[in-house]
């Protein structure tokens, strides 16, 4: 970044056009603005450097500053390495209250004006805030020398001042700053360290924070948390912490630290793997271990993605029921807005937690005490049907606290009646995919989707037998599904703009609009004889497949009115006007799976066109959910391959393709959150002990003690019940995570199709990666269950970031580098550096021989 040194007319009456808060321009980059006349905005050329004040130029660089001009007229100055007297105060903790005394500040020259010999103004900044000094000679040569060598002071510079705190003139002073109302009358001012006079960016130059690239920032990191919005953030990071670590104690957690290295296991993504030098066991032969120094083989330790099973070994130690642990975890994937290689989360986990909901037992609520009654009425309405409501509490006072300690106010919009305890909002799975299309739904605004696969009947039929729930639901099938968009007297979206938004969902949502919402039979007609989605659906009916021409039209028309009618009220649109209507149209498969929908995909994107033109409203208030009752299996694909020892086989994408050229594949099923979730009571019995194994047909149906807290359209942390059982346990290990899905005999083949793999079971090397695990769970663990909570994500979200990237100190790059630290590095880095390319080659070799290595 280019510097600028420039000179500033002397006014006659300075101090009367001096005021904190109204600077020029040039003076707008300081965290506090200084005193300025309104004859600062010409910029004649420097005449004296004891006369000017620095600012980054308007046409500067961004990668480095040229002060050569400055430096060669400018004294040199040295850094204080003896003692000097401690700071009294800090920057921004004086107010009013502090007038007349004496104090000693220690921080950065923020920003510096010399408006002449005998009068110099600096913005001096700390941690806390800032605070305005004024160099005042009033014909006192001593401190006409002291400004004259401040005016030589690089910016960015560390400085000790000492003063007198006096009030500012009422005319000068500025409400919005807590030192607005005074300044401090220097006596002196020491230099501690001169910052360099070429800094590749000023981080009090806020007028052009936005030329400086990313990269450049993430590279002088240390600088950059210099600006006060990021500083922000990280201070308030620590606030939260504090008060999380404080919540917990409260409630009877301990905290307890898990190891960082641990052995690998295949629990979902990809391991960070460290080498290290123990190459033999203790158990080995004489002769193996001499033949493992000729030829060691690598061993390696593996950082962990979560403290998953040592929480669980504490769990089933008895040594606490309720244990904590702010914790750093690692993945080796690409680092995206809300992803970082190693990142930290809020783990819990809890002891004696319940595999149901508190009404499950009849014996347990008629011996309940008051307080358990009115829990099971809070379940029942909250439709919590899953364990851990334990863990639910303890997470739903903890977000209420760190919303209070972050300054964000109440929460109690959330709640039925404010007056009473209850939850925040529960959706199953099923009904957030299907009313919402994601599994992260934001609750902050209506467009709701509408199944109306239910309205796809064929004329003969006397009767329409309801739409199948989610526990009969098993057999993949299409789900037809629209998303109602209302014309209001607002505004409409231009046929320009609909186009743009459907453009990156080309055959998959089509759109129809029709004069009125009252027009039904028009909807309807327009759908089964324009609609690619409707025939697709049609194709795939589950009582075999229906031509458009079959279907009969007033009851398609009649589910269609209840459908846009009750889209109207969702959004809050008066039931008796008019309007048109767009009606996008899409199939997704039923029972619904992944993350999300077309439609839901769609939702999101309408909502942000439609808010960003004033036509949407979005509550202002953060929603937080439950989501519940996943899926607990789902076919293995690409993200997950870990999970499956058959690395090399088919993914669920693949298949689909195989399956539609007629053949059959073979494929595994992974877990949808972990491999040591508990299922719903309800649907345990698919897993239970029985001759040839578990039924395969039936595993997709099997529904897992697992919650999501989902905030805003985003999910901030994750947990399930465990399952404590060694025996079922082992049976998830060997007996789901290795089977596949048989296709129905007789039924159209809609998904892939899928046979058992009779041989495919664990190997023993497999299995004894959970030994530890399984043994401690047969020595009689308790039931228990858990939860970790995303912190950067959640700060994020607390602080208004759009990257998790500006709430963590030195985070990594998209790419995984870290550019301050220069992390990773080859081994040649660390084998030492020499002129000869040989010996470095041959000292990084020895470096790889310690650890069982070798160069490729």
């Amino acid at each position: 970044m280019a510097c600028r040194l420039t000179a500033l007319p002397r006014p006659n009456t300075a101090r009367s056009l001096l005021r904190l808060g109204r600077a020029s321009p040039h003076l707008a980059a300081s965290t506090a603005p200084l005193p300025s006349p309104s004859s600062c905005r010409q910029t004649p050329r420097l005449r004296h450097p004891a006369r000017c004040f620095v600012t980054s130029s308007p046409k500067c660089s961004s990668h480095s500053i040229d002060s050569s001009s400055a430096q060669a007229d400018a004294p040199t100055h040295s850094a204080h390495h003896g003692a000097f007297h401690p700071s009294t105060h800090r920057c921004g903790e004086l107010d009013q209250h502090h007038a007349g005394q004496q104090v000693v500040l220690a921080g950065w020259l923020d920003s510096l004006r010399i408006v002449s010999k005998h009068l110099g103004f600096v913005a001096l900044r700390d941690h806390t805030g800032s605070v305005q000094l004024v160099l005042q000679a009033d014909g006192d040569e001593r401190l006409e020398a002291l400004i004259a060598s401040t005016s030589s002071m690089p910016l960015q510079s560390v400085v000790l001042a000492t003063g007198h705190v006096q009030l500012r003139p009422e005319a000068d002073r500025n409400p919005s700053l807590p030192s607005g109302f005074i300044e401090i009358r220097l006596s002196s001012l020491q230099l501690l360290n001169p910052a360099r006079r070429d800094l590749p960016f000023l981080p009090s130059d806020s007028q052009h924070a936005d030329r400086i690239s990313p990269e450049v920032r993430a590279r002088y990191r240390y600088l950059d948390l210099r600006r006060k919005a990021l500083g922000d953030n990280i201070r308030l990071r620590s606030r939260i912490a504090q008060s999380i670590r404080t919540h917990l104690y409260d409630q009877d957690f301990l905290e307890i630290e898990t190891p960082i290295l641990l052995r690998s296991t295949p629990e979902g993504a990809r391991e960070f793997l460290v080498p290290t030098r123990i190459a033999s066991s203790p158990s080995s032969t004489a002769g193996s271990q001499q033949q493992q120094q000729r030829h060691p083989e690598p061993s390696f330790y593996a950082l962990p993605q979560s403290p998953q099973q040592p929480k669980q070994l504490l769990i089933a130690s008895g040594v606490t029921d309720r244990y904590f642990q702010i914790a750093k975890c690692f993945r080796d994937e690409d680092g995206r807005k809300d992803r970082q290689p190693e990142f930290t989360q809020i783990d819990l986990e809890m002891g004696f937690v319940s595999g149901g909901p508190p009404s499950a037992s009849k014996h347990a609520a008629a011996a309940a005490t008051a307080a358990e009654v009115e829990v099971d009425a809070r379940d029942a309405q909250g439709q919590w049907r899953i364990g851990g409501h334990q863990v639910r509490d303890v997470i739903e006072g903890l977000i209420a606290r760190i919303w209070a300690a972050a300054g964000k106010g109440s929460l109690d919009h959330l709640y039925e009646d404010p007056g009473r305890k209850r939850g925040f909002p529960v959706l199953s799975y099923w009904t957030a995919m299907t009313t919402y299309g994601s599994d992260k739904p934001d609750l902050r605004y209506g467009l709701r989707i509408s199944d109306i696969s239910s309205g796809l009947r064929h004329h003969e039929d006397a009767a329409e037998s309801p739409s199948p729930s989610p526990a009969q639901n098993e057999d993949v099938g299409v789900a037809l599904e629209i998303l109602p968009h209302h014309h209001t007297n607002a505004g409409k979206l231009s046929n320009k703009e609909l186009e743009g938004l459907l453009a990156p969902f080309r055959g998959q949502v089509e759109r129809f609009r029709i004069a009125s919402w009252h027009n039904t039979n028009e909807l309807a007609a327009l759908l089964l004889k324009k609609s690619q989605r409707v025939r697709h659906a049609l194709s795939h009916h589950r009582d075999g497949e229906l031509q458009a021409s079959e279907v009969d039209v007033d009851r398609l028309s009649s589910h269609l009115a209840k459908v846009l009618a009750s889209s109207r009220a969702s959004e809050g649109i008066a039931a008796d006007g008019d309007g048109a209507v767009d009606v996008f149209v899409s199939t997704r498969p039923s029972p619904p799976e992944g993350g999300s929908t077309p439609l839901g995909d769609l939702r999101k994107s309408l909502a942000s066109l439609l808010s960003s033109k004033g036509l949407l409203s979005v509550s202002m208030k953060p929603q937080f959910a439950w989501i519940t009752e996943f899926p607990l299996f789902t076919l293995a694909d690409e993200d997950k391959n870990e999970l499956s020892r058959l690395s090399s086989g088919p993914t669920a994408a693949a298949a689909a393709a195989a399956a539609a050229a007629g053949g059959g594949v073979e494929t595994r099923w992974q877990s949808s959150h972990h491999p040591f979730t508990a299922p719903m009571a309800e649907d345990a019995h698919v897993l239970a002990n029985r001759a040839g194994g578990v039924d395969a047909s039936r595993v997709g149906s099997v529904r897992g003690q697992h919650y999501d807290l989902v905030l805003d359209g985003q999910e901030i942390g994750g947990g399930s019940v465990r399952i404590h059982d060694a025996a079922m346990q082992r049976r998830v290990f060997e007996d789901v995570l290795k089977v596949s899905v048989p296709q129905r005999p007789g039924r159209r083949a809609v998904g892939p199709a899928f046979r058992i793999l009779a041989s495919a079971t664990l190997t023993p090397s497999e299995t004894s990666r959970f030994s530890h695990l399984l043994h401690a769970l047969s020595c009689g663990a308790p039931p228990h269950g858990g939860i970790a909570l995303g912190f950067d994500r959640l700060m994020a979200i607390v602080c208004g970031a759009t990257s998790i990237r500006d709430v963590i100190p030195f985070p990594k790059m998209g790419s995984g580098v870290d550019p301050v630290f220069g992390s990773p590095s080859t081994i040649d880095d660390e084998a030492g550096s020499s002129s000869d390319s040989t010996t470095e080659l041959t000292r990084s070799d020895e470096v790889l021989r310690l650890y069982g290595l070798r160069r490729l």
